[in-house]
């Protein structure tokens, strides 16, 4: 019979959660998100709190020539050809920078108290991975995705 308290994200969170640092180096973000198939990755600072995210997206903005990548750039990409060299170059010159320019910071997160009905409505409605902050400093302790959710539920079998 299922309890009448209702479960937090702490419960099924995936601790520790795979994370970056701020100082990390776009080559340590690439092999990273190759590393655990990820399309985005919390980063933190040296003390573990929070900072946002670095994605897939912001990083394959990295590739693209500056005048796609732009806001308001190119919209029509038919006359240009691209070859891996020019797109590795380009690479090559972002490599070793760090991720700090790229993180993300507005992003939506939970707590370890936090009902989980609440992380699975954002899983629902937006997001592929939530990450789990503790209230008091903010410090990253956790992340809650489907594969989660259904690790937790084949657990109970």
């Amino acid at each position: 019979m299922p309890s009448a308290e209702f479960v937090q994200c702490s419960a099924i969170m995936h601790r520790p959660p795979t994370h970056l640092y701020v100082d990390s180096t776009v080559h340590e973000a690439i092999e990273l998100l190759i590393e655990h198939h990820m399309y985005n990755v919390p980063v933190v600072d040296r003390n573990e709190i929070f900072v946002g995210e670095i994605s897939v997206r912001r990083l394959i903005g990295l590739l693209l020539p500056v005048s796609l990548s732009m806001e308001m750039g190119l919209k029509n990409t038919s006359f240009m050809r691209e070859t891996l060299v020019d797109i590795k170059h380009r690479l090559g010159v972002v490599s070793k920078h760090p991720i700090a320019p790229y993180i993300a910071t507005d992003i939506t997160v939970v707590h370890p108290d936090s009902p989980l009905i609440d992380a699975l409505m954002l899983l629902y409605h937006k997001y592929i991975r939530i990450p789990v902050v503790t209230r008091e400093d903010g410090r990253l302790v956790g992340a809650i995705s489907l594969i989660t959710l259904l690790r937790a539920l084949e657990s109970l079998e």
